[in-house]
C-alpha cells in the first residue's frame, strides 16, 4: 500500500509568525513567573526607609543589594539569616560607644541600647549581685554612656593587738617630795581581735572590730610619788627659817585703805585678820591660806588675803603706807614656804 503525500499548505511566513508567537508567549510567562518571585521588602537604616521588590534569598542579601554595611555591634533585625517573604521589614539598629571602668581598667565597646546587665555580659565582664554597679544594672545605656563597675568584697580576719600597759602613781609619805620610784614595771597585754574587712576593687575601704578577746592582760607600772616635805633652813640677816619649798612669783602691793582697795575698804582681809605689813594676798589654788612665808625682800609674811586680780603663781604685799605701795611697783620675788 502506497502513502499519499498531500503537500503542506504551510507557506514559510507562517512558521516565522509560529516561532515569534511562542517566544512572545515563554517571554509573558517569564515575566509573569518573575514578578511572581519578587518580594516586597521595607529596610529602615540610619534615619531613613526603602522599599522594594527582590529576588534576595535573605537579609543578608538584601542588605548587600541596597549597599548597606555593618558595623561592631550593629544589630539587624530580623537575623542575618532570615529567609524573605512579602512584606519582610527589615530594620538596622546602628551600635554607640559605651565606655567601661572596671578592675582598674578601662575599655570601650559599641553596644546598642540595652540594659547595663546584658552590656556587661556581652562585654565579658564578670559581677556580683553586692558589687557597686553605676548606673543599676536595669538602666538601658545610652550614647557615650560610662558605666562603672567596683568589686564589693568582704572578709574576716583575726589580729593579735599588743595592749600597752598604763601608768599608776601612789603616794608615799616616806619618799622626799619631787622623787619617784618605779615600784614594779609594767608589761603590754595581748589581744585578738575578729575583724570584718571591705574592699573595694581590692583596696581597703572600711574595718570594723567584731569582737575583741583578752589573751594576755596588760600589767600596769606602779611608781611612788614622794610626799614627804624637804625641810631646808633659809639663813637671813632677820634670822634663820626652815621652808619646805621656794619659788619665784610675780609680786605687786597694795595699800589697805581707799586708794588700793576702794572707798569701801575696812582694811580687814579675806580671812579676818587686819590687814598691815606682813599680810599677803594670794591665790588659794597655788598657797593656801593661813601658810606662813619668808619673802625676799619682804620679809616674813602670812597668806591671808585674797584678790581678783591674783590668780595663778601671783602674790600681793601689803604695806602700812600707800607711797610704799607705789614704790614697789611690779616685780619677781622668791618665795620661801615654811614649814
Amino acid at each position: 500500500m502506497k502513502l499519499k503525500i498531500i503537500p503542506s499548505r504551510w507557506k514559510k511566513r507562517d512558521y516565522l509568525y509560529l516561532g515569534l508567537a511562542v517566544v512572545l508567549f515563554l517571554t509573558a510567562c517569564g515575566l509573569i513567573y518573575y514578578t511572581l518571585a519578587l518580594d516586597r521588602v521595607v529596610l529602615s537604616v540610619d534615619g531613613r526607609r526603602y522599599e522594594w521588590k527582590t529576588l534576595s534569598p535573605t537579609v543578608s542579601e538584601a542588605l548587600r543589594e541596597k549597599d548597606v554595611t555593618l558595623g561592631q555591634g550593629d544589630v539587624v533585625r530580623p537575623p542575618l539569616s532570615f529567609k524573605i517573604k512579602e512584606n519582610t521589614e527589615i530594620e538596622v539598629i546602628r551600635a554607640f560607644k559605651v565606655q567601661i571602668a572596671a578592675g582598674g581598667k578601662t575599655i570601650d565597646i559599641k553596644t546598642v541600647a540595652k540594659p547595663v546587665r546584658e552590656v556587661l555580659t556581652a562585654a565579658g565582664i564578670k559581677f556580683d549581685e553586692g558589687d557597686i554597679i553605676e548606673p543599676d544594672l536595669e538602666t538601658v545605656v545610652g550614647p557615650a554612656e560610662k558605666i562603672r563597675v567596683v568589686a564589693v568584697r568582704m572578709e574576716t580576719i583575726t589580729e593579735r593587738v599588743a595592749l600597752n600597759h598604763e601608768t599608776e602613781y601612789k603616794n608615799d609619805p616616806n619618799l622626799e617630795r619631787g622623787v619617784r620610784k618605779r615600784i614594779r614595771s609594767g608589761k603590754p597585754g595581748l589581744a585578738e581581735h575578729q575583724i570584718q574587712v571591705i574592699y573595694h576593687d581590692k583596696q581597703v575601704v572600711k574595718k570594723t572590730t567584731l569582737t575583741k578577746k583578752i589573751i594576755r592582760p596588760a600589767i600596769n607600772e606602779i611608781v611612788a610619788v614622794g610626799t614627804k616635805p624637804v625641810v631646808r633652813t633659809l639663813v637671813t640677816s632677820r634670822g634663820s627659817y626652815r621652808y619646805i619649798e621656794a619659788r619665784i612669783m610675780e609680786a605687786t602691793a597694795y595699800y589697805p585703805g581707799p586708794e588700793s582697795c576702794g572707798k569701801y575698804a575696812d582694811g580687814y582681809t579675806y580671812t579676818g585678820k587686819k590687814a598691815g605689813y606682813g599680810v599677803v594676798a594670794v591665790d588659794p589654788r597655788v598657797i593656801p591660806l593661813g601658810t606662813q612665808l619668808y619673802i625676799e625682800g619682804y620679809g616674813k609674811a602670812e597668806a591671808a588675803d585674797i584678790g581678783g586680780a591674783i590668780k595663778g603663781n601671783k602674790i600681793d604685799l601689803c604695806y602700812d603706807t600707800y607711797q610704799e605701795a607705789i614704790r614697789f611697783g611690779r616685780k619677781k620675788v622668791k618665795v620661801y614656804i615654811l614649814e
